[in-house]
């Protein structure tokens, strides 16, 4: 929570709040995730060519989610999580538990008994 908070854009985001709007991700839906927050859009939905695989673009998001540990586990406040192993982190709509003060944000934050990894995405209108 400290690294997040020391971030000028996080600082506002309450550990209680970040807490309770966060879901537990399934570790091979991370990668999907992961591709929401680095192309596309959160308020146009996500480049058609995320459903495509990309051997260099999907060997460098593993290797940033493999940074974090083998027993990592995943989280964010992406509404598809509830669904648990059904996720779709690609759909064109979904919802969020806004953590900032933004439009719209989406986190994946990655956690191991020796790593945190935050990804976090932030669009206004």
């Amino acid at each position: 929570m400290d690294t997040i908070q020391e971030h000028p854009v996080l600082r506002q985001v309450d550990r209680t709040e970040l807490r309770d709007g966060i879901l537990q991700v399934a570790p091979h839906k991370a990668l999907d995730l992961a591709g929401l927050i680095s192309v596309g859009s959160l308020l146009y939905g996500p480049l058609k060519s995320l459903r495509t695989p990309d051997v260099e673009r999907d060997a460098c998001l593993r290797d940033v989610l493999n940074a974090v540990g083998n027993d990592a586990r995943f989280f964010t406040n992406h509404g598809h999580a509830e669904d648990g192993e059904e996720a779709d982190f690609l759909a064109s709509s979904f919802h969020a538990n806004a953590l900032a003060d933004t439009t719209i944000d989406i986190c994946l934050i990655g956690v191991s008994d020796e790593n945190v990894l935050v990804l976090w995405r932030f669009e206004d209108d």
